[in-house]
C-alpha cells in the first residue's frame, strides 16, 4: 500500500509577497491553520514569490481550497529557482487539482532550490487559494503493514423557522481517518516519532493515501490532517513496534 507522510512546510517559514492582495484576504492567511482563512488577490492572475531563507529538498506541492467557497483559482503552477528571478525558472510543474474534492497535489523528483513562485489564473476577478504545501515526503518502506480506516462525520446543524423551511450548514462533512502502522523497526518509529513530535496536535500531517491500483482518485482522502491525539506505541516484540494515528481533516 502507498503511504507518503509530510510535516515540514516551507510555507510556514517563508517570507511571502505578492503582485496583489486584497487587504480583507492577505497572503499570510495561507500560513494559517484554518482553511476558511484564505488569500484573495486583486486580479486573474497573480504571482506569488516565497523565500523560506535557505535552499531545501523539495518533491511535493499540495494547494487547497476553502471548504465553503471552493477554488478560486483555474490554474496553480509553481516555479522554483535559486534566486528571486523569475525571467527563466529553474524548474516549473503545474499542480493538477479537483475541484469536487478542493484539493490538488504533485509529486516531482526531488529537486534543490531556495525560491519558490506560485502563478495563478482565475476568471473571477480575483485568484483565491486556501493552504499551500511545500516540502518532501517520508515513504516508509521497510515492511510496513499499513492500513486506515475512513469515515465522514456528520456537522451541520438543521434548523426549521415556523413557515417549516429547513436551513443547513454549507460545510456539512468533516473526514476522520485513523491509520495503523505495524511491524515498524527503530528507524521507522524514529521517523514517525520525529513528524509527530515537530507537529504536535495543533499544526497539520499531510498524507497521500493509496495508489491508482486501489483507489479511483486519492486527492478524495489525501491532504492535511491534525492528530486528535498523540498516538499510543506497542512494542509487541523485540524491535517491532506499532501504533494507531486518529487524525481528523483540516477545516
Amino acid at each position: 500500500m502507498s503511504f507518503k507522510l509530510m510535516d515540514v512546510n516551507l510555507v510556514d517559514q517563508a517570507t511571502i509577497t505578492s503582485s496583489t492582495e486584497n487587504a480583507l484576504f492577505p497572503l499570510n492567511n495561507i500560513k494559517d491553520t484554518r482553511r476558511s482563512k484564505v488569500f484573495r488577490s486583486t486580479t486573474n492572475s497573480d504571482s506569488s514569490v516565497l523565500d523560506p531563507h535557505e535552499t531545501s529538498e523539495i518533491d511535493t506541492v499540495f494547494v487547497v481550497a476553502d471548504k465553503r467557497s471552493g477554488f478560486g483559482v483555474s490554474t496553480v503552477t509553481i516555479e522554483f529557482n535559486g534566486t528571486d528571478s523569475w525571467g527563466s525558472p529553474a524548474f516549473s510543474v503545474s499542480v493538477p487539482f479537483s475541484v469536487s474534492f478542493g484539493i490538488g497535489y504533485t509529486e516531482f523528483t526531488k529537486i534543490n532550490y531556495r525560491f519558490a513562485r506560485i502563478v495563478m489564473t482565475s476568471t473571477l476577478g480575483y485568484c483565491e487559494l486556501s493552504k499551500v504545501y511545500i516540502g518532501k515526503k517520508l515513504e516508509l518502506t521497510r515492511g510496513i503493514n499499513f492500513g486506515w480506516s475512513q469515515k465522514d462525520e456528520e456537522l451541520s446543524q438543521k434548523q426549521f423557522n415556523r413557515y417549516g423551511q429547513l436551513f443547513t450548514d454549507v460545510i456539512a462533512r468533516q473526514r476522520a481517518i485513523t491509520f495503523t502502522m505495524q511491524n515498524m523497526d527503530k528507524v521507522d518509529l524514529a521517523l514517525v516519532n520525529s513528524c509527530i513530535d515537530r507537529v504536535g496536535e495543533t499544526k497539520p500531517l499531510w498524507f497521500i493515501i493509496g495508489c491508482t491500483e486501489m483507489i479511483d482518485d486519492n486527492r478524495r482522502i489525501s491532504g492535511p490532517y491534525i492528530l486528535n491525539d498523540i498516538p499510543t506505541i506497542v512494542n509487541a516484540y523485540f524491535n517491532k513496534y506499532s501504533l494507531t494515528m486518529n487524525t481528523r481533516e483540516l477545516m
